[in-house]
């Protein structure tokens, strides 16, 4: 029996708890049928380490284990996707397109798996959650949060849109949240949320933005936040049954673009975003509208499909290298 509060740096020391490791990110066995997905690189950020961690512990709990704990004991619980790996992945595949597309694909199957894997996972974000590691979050079967969290999603800084699954499920969210008929006032929270990169700040800013639910839980003390995300799996386990993705989510077409696409109009004339950030902005339209076409129902993989598409439209263009590079270089976001 390992002693509590969990410390990982102790259990890392043990070369039989660490099932699996890279640089960047660790599979560690908690004990009691409960593994932990570590992230340990600079900033916590992921990458292809952490998406080798990930497919190692979708395939090794079934029937093994009884569950995942997503978490790290860092200063932060993660600054999002590296970006210096995804420029060396550019750098290195060209303009193939169809191979970035094959990798974008295996990493959003990476976190939103986590809600469809035959066992639960519990995500245990504190402090900093931004980007890839907040849209891992929105897809486990539960969150147990720290009272520190700051969550955001910032992609648009860099030229990009959230890609691993962000967009489409904060957009299932708040309509969710603004009831029947009133999927309008749902789009518009979710598009400013992410295009106005607004922060959730502490638990109430977090559920304000539908980064957390009302299942999701809190805990005050840091020190044992992966012991209580440890039991949250432990109590998911006995006879759990992994949901599906969404079949039937609403989205409004055309239409709803329309009145997105006025707004971002509006914002440019007025000098408040530049024609890329519009273009960026009508990208994150386009998706949670669910592509041209009217009003009608979709499937969270349709939608999910439509994230790595406009995506890719994205990342290939100059003004998200040179966002993405002056970022890098300088820590601040460049407005070009």
């Amino acid at each position: 029996m390992i002693a509590t509060p969990l410390v990982l740096d102790e259990l890392r020391k043990d070369p039989a708890r660490v099932l699996f490791t890279t640089p960047g990110a660790s599979l560690i066995d908690l004990d009691d049928g409960v593994l932990c997905l570590e992230f340990h690189s600079k900033g916590n950020t992921l990458d292809g380490d952490t998406i080798d961690v990930a497919e190692h512990a979708f395939a090794l709990i079934p029937g093994r284990y009884l569950g995942l704990v997503v978490g790290n004991q860092g200063k932060h619980f993660s600054y999002g996707a590296n970006l210096q790996w995804l420029l060396s992945l550019l750098e290195r595949i060209g303009d193939d397109r169809a191979t970035f597309r094959t990798h974008a694909k295996r990493f959003q199957r990476v976190t939103t798996g986590v809600r469809t894997a035959p066992f639960p996972v519990v995500a245990a974000p504190f402090n900093r959650t931004i980007g890839g590691a907040l849209e891992l979050c929105l897809y486990a079967d539960r969150i147990c949060a720290h009272t520190d969290l700051s969550a955001r999603l910032p992609e648009v800084a860099v030229g990009i849109l959230p890609d691993l699954g962000g967009t489409s499920e904060l957009y299932r969210r708040c309509i969710v949240a603004a009831g029947p008929g009133r999927e309008a006032t749902g789009l518009q929270r979710a598009f400013e949320t992410i295009v106005f990169m607004k922060e959730g700040r502490g638990i109430g800013g977090a559920r304000d933005l539908g980064f957390l639910s009302e299942r999701d839980g809190v805990t005050t003390d840091l020190a044992h936040l992966i012991d209580d995300a440890k039991a949250q799996v432990r109590e998911l386990a006995p006879g759990y049954l992994a949901p599906p993705h969404h079949r039937e989510i609403v989205v409004l077409g055309d239409d709803g673009y329309a009145a997105l696409d006025r707004a971002i109009g509006m914002a440019v004339f007025a000098r408040m975003a530049s024609s890329y950030d519009a273009q960026i902005a009508r990208a994150v339209a386009r998706i949670m509208t669910g592509g041209p076409g009217p009003a009608r129902t979709l499937s969270h993989e349709e939608l999910l499909d439509l994230e790595t598409a406009y995506f890719e439209t994205l990342i290939f263009e100059p003004k998200t290298r040179e966002r993405m590079e002056h970022m890098l270089a300088t820590g601040e976001p460049l407005r070009n």
